[in-house]
């Protein structure tokens, strides 16, 4: 628990809380969106020209792989809006709140069983291995 504690973790986190919040300071998602609208007007013009032919099966099978292509970029767009968001929750952050935060786990820690406590550490590090972008 000391080393959670520590001065330099607790600036070491800090910064890297910082590095992470700037990191994520424009709106991620802003190219993402733009191609998301181009497509939808290729599907809409698709199922036009759909609708007038005497065999429309191409035509909607192009409008299938263009909405699996939609959904895919749509799923992106919520995974970086929600990195977006949580960078947000950085803007005020200090030593000082890290602390008290470090401060909460330790106090929380002690009082977990042996098997919490290794679930509770292991769902930490994964995270912290994964990092920004990596789940």
């Amino acid at each position: 628990m000391k080393d959670l504690l520590s001065p330099e973790f607790v600036k070491q986190l800090t910064r890297e809380a910082m590095k992470y919040r700037e990191a994520h300071q424009a709106d991620p998602a802003k190219n993402q969106r733009t191609d998301a609208a181009k497509l939808e007007t290729r599907i809409s013009k698709m199922m036009e020209m759909a609708s007038s032919l005497k065999d429309p099966a191409p035509a909607l099978r192009e409008v299938d792989k263009l909405e699996c292509e939609r959904n895919a970029l749509l799923s992106e767009i919520g995974r970086l809006e929600t990195e977006y968001t949580a960078a947000s929750m950085l803007n005020n952050i200090s030593e000082a709140k890290i602390e008290q935060f470090l401060r909460g786990i330790a106090e929380n820690m002690e009082s977990l069983s042996r098997e919490a406590l290794k679930d509770f550490l292991t769902n930490v590090i994964g995270q912290g291995l994964a990092g920004p972008g990596h789940s």
